[in-house]
């Protein structure tokens, strides 16, 4: 950690806040091209001899242009994804840009790759179910191109759907969301990240924690159960509330939605949505808003950071 960063730390630890630098500077794309880089000069760890004697696991990515994340998020799934049996669903809702064209030549390259182009966009919730339904693994996991994946990540997540079946949804811990899976970090290279991550799952191997909702940067699930329980809500157009829809849901079906304290996923938040005006943001909150309090006949509430 650089001393500039220990100075800041100190100083909102002091003030009581949480200190999180800003690596994907707005409409600035250098960074997430350095760490691109950085994947690339990586070698990829993925074997097609998947063994089938571990539970298959299906990784499932949506994409809206923002290519550059989602060439990210993609390298570091071959990077650094130990686990011996795993697939990659990628969907695109109708990209405008070269998406569709990149993910083409990368599939081709990446025999457990499945693409689907859309024509049309279909939403946040409605992506994410078309994703599931085409999954052939017993687990799914829902994983936003505006993350990056570290070592171990899968076998993390697994171990706590495994060792407790009254677990519905898990998730990893991150630098940027909207309640407390949020941690303090203090890196700005991958390569400082992924010591973060490592650090982490030593310090914290077996911690978790129940929480209210999951936010669907990364979110494990049983196939069979997230199908049972309906899925992701596509009442809640373009996104936000579909997932404080489905941890309702969990909740209400006797399951725990639970927390990883020693699995950590970077997150860059809310790539999609800093795009559109503060104006329409505002409109499609307040409308989804709507729709989550008139279907549970309660008010939302607003959540926390952790201490």
């Amino acid at each position: 950690m650089t001393l500039f960063f220990r100075l800041k730390n100190k100083i909102h630890r002091l003030l009581g806040k949480t200190f999180t630098p800003k690596v994907a500077p707005d409409n600035h794309q250098t960074t997430v091209d350095d760490w691109t880089a950085y994947y690339e000069k990586r070698a990829e760890i993925y074997s097609e001899n998947a063994n089938t004697e571990t539970p298959k696991v299906s990784i499932l990515v949506l994409t809206y242009n923002n290519l550059h994340y989602t060439k990210l998020c993609l390298k570091s799934i071959y990077c650094n994804t130990m686990y011996p049996n795993y697939e990659v669903i990628v969907a695109d809702n109708a990209s405008s840009d070269k998406t569709p064209d990149w993910l083409r030549g990368f599939a081709e390259t990446h025999s457990n790759m499945k693409l689907i182009l859309n024509q049309k966009n279909l939403g946040f919730a409605a992506g994410n179910n078309q994703m599931a339904r085409e999954a052939s693994g017993e687990y799914v996991i829902f994983l936003n191109n505006d993350t990056v994946v570290t070592k171990r990540w899968v076998e993390g997540l697994l171990a706590y759907m495994q060792n407790d079946p009254s677990v519905g949804l898990v998730g990893p811990v991150t630098n940027s969301t909207g309640n407390e899976a949020r941690i303090l970090t203090d890196y700005v290279s991958p390569s400082e990240m992924e010591a973060h991550a490592d650090n982490l799952k030593r310090e914290m191997a077996n911690q978790s924690f129940d929480i209210r909702m999951l936010a669907f940067y990364c979110v494990m699930a049983r196939k069979d159960q997230f199908e049972e329980i309906g899925g992701l809500d596509e009442r809640f157009l373009v996104g936000m509330f579909e997932d404080d829809d489905l941890a309702v849901r969990y909740h209400q079906a006797g399951l725990r939605v639970l927390c990883a304290e020693d699995v950590f996923i970077h997150h860059f938040q809310s790539i999609s949505f800093a795009k559109l005006e503060d104006e329409t943001y505002q409109k499609i909150f307040s409308e989804n808003r709507k729709k989550y309090e008139e279907k549970w006949g309660r008010a939302w509430e607003p959540y926390k950071a952790r201490e």
